[in-house]
């Protein structure tokens, strides 16, 4: 299933904003309900004093001593404020009867040793009651107030706290919606002139509208079209030199084939038969080399590296070309090292390496001539070395040693001219290095270094 970026933007976004916004809400609504109760706590205490105040003036100028028989009942024809029918207070003397009280008073019972802030349910309700006594009239005052003023004073708050939350939120959503959309334009663009883009245009993708987050990924898929481009122009390359080099094998042995139709006797016909299974079998080791090439491509992913012996590897391909060297006359000498030299690597292109170095060593080395390899370890890594005693490279065609096809003129050697590209793409495969070496003046050979990294 597709994920869209955008609803992803808003389902987060929305979800934080909501946990935050909710968060600070029921924070500041709890503060809100404990200033409300401190708030009109206070204006009790406040009340009860000033009342008190009031009635000792009052009594000292009246000489009242508080032997009223009946309570003196104090109301008005009609409300101030909504809140002033909920607020009420009351004076007793000691003996527990009522001298004053508002017209809105509840009925409520408190003991004598009562003082400070209470709690009391009447019948008409649950009351905050502030209880003051004045020890030297001997009297109480009650200021009580219903707690349904404070509870809907709270819900307006709530109410005011919510309220912009729940209109914003939608419109912030939709905003959000709106920039996400308006944020991913730029690969959108992109998505469709590459939709548009020809097969064959492998050019990098223009990443200067590319928003900061995304970058990367653009960066690693122009890094992959310009690796699609190089093998597209490598495989190209390949395909033509491969089908040149296959068309003069292929044309000998179409020759050598009508030469043996033509031919009047045995002995003519045999010779070009055998030229034609030389040929064919030339032909067939050119196919093989150009395989092994293409499966050491190097844009196709390394394989898993194992530890390798090399000197068992140089060990065994030694003794393959042992037969070659003995057909040439030529001394192979395969310097014996204590122990195994392990490195990282894969053994089949390990084997492809030193059998190629050795071959070439072999095939370019006179009669009479030696060929030494061996392996050594350095602080660097680990070194294979092969030197022969050939007549070396000349300085023209030491830069093109590594080119496929090519082979240095005047050697007098078949091939396929792929030995060496191979070599360098075995050397590329394990991030290690060759180097030639050569000797001044002719027949002062070569010296073939290929150092393996440490790992």
């Amino acid at each position: 299933m597709t994920q869209s970026i955008r609803l992803r933007l808003v389902f987060y976004i929305g979800s934080l904003m909501l946990l935050v916004w909710g968060g600070i809400t029921a924070g500041s609504i709890h503060s809100a309900r404990k200033e409300v109760q401190e708030l009109f706590d206070a204006q009790l205490a406040q009340s009860a004093r000033v009342l008190h105040a009031l009635i000792l003036h009052e009594m000292a100028e009246a000489g009242v001593e508080g032997e009223n028989n009946s309570a003196i009942v104090m109301g008005v024809s009609a409300p101030g404020h909504f809140y002033e029918s909920k607020i009420s207070f009351m004076v007793r003397g000691n003996d527990g009867k009522a001298w004053f009280m508002s017209q809105q008073a509840p009925d409520i019972d408190i003991t004598t040793d009562t003082t400070g802030f209470i709690d009391v349910t009447a019948d008409d309700g649950k009351w905050r009651v502030f209880v003051m006594r004045d020890k030297i009239v001997d009297f109480t005052i009650e200021v009580a107030q219903d707690y349904h003023i404070r509870q809907q004073l709270i819900t307006e708050i709530t109410r005011h706290v919510y309220w912009p939350f729940i209109i914003v939120l939608p419109l912030l959503m939709l905003m959000i919606w709106i920039g996400a959309g308006r944020s991913l334009r730029p690969l959108q663009a992109i998505a469709d002139e590459v939709r548009h883009r020809n097969p064959q245009n492998l050019e990098e993708i223009d990443v200067a509208k590319v928003p900061a987050e995304v970058l990367p990924l653009f960066v690693s898929l122009n890094t992959l079209l310009s690796r699609l481009k190089k093998a597209l122009s490598n495989e190209r390359g390949f395909t033509s030199d491969a089908a040149h080099e296959l068309r003069t094998p292929l044309a000998g042995i179409k020759a050598q084939a009508q030469v043996a139709l033509r031919a009047s006797d045995e002995k003519e016909k045999d010779a070009a038969i055998r030229h034609i299974i030389i040929g064919i079998d030339n032909t067939a080791h050119l196919v093989r080399q150009m395989l092994m090439l293409a499966r050491l491509d190097p844009d196709i992913p390394k394989r898993r590296f194992e530890q390798q012996d090399l000197t068992r590897i140089l060990t065994e391909v030694a003794a393959d070309v042992a037969s070659l060297a003995m057909e040439k006359n030529v001394d192979l000498e395969v310097r014996q090292v204590t122990g195994d030299i392990q490195i990282e690597g894969q053994a089949e292109a390990l084997s492809v390496l030193v059998r190629n170095l050795l071959d070439n060593a072999v095939r370019y080395t006179p009669a009479g001539g030696w060929v030494k390899a061996g392996i050594t370890r350095v602080p660097e890594g680990v070194v294979l070395k092969i030197m022969d005693s050939g007549p070396g490279i000349a300085e023209e065609d030491k830069d093109r040693v590594f080119d496929r096809f090519y082979r240095g003129l005047g050697t007098g050697q078949t091939g396929s001219g792929l030995g060496l590209s191979i070599v360098q793409r075995v050397v590329d495969l394990h991030d290690a290095k060759i180097e030639f070496q050569t000797g001044k003046g002719k027949g002062k050979g070569v010296t073939v270094v290929v150092t393996f990294p440490a790992k």
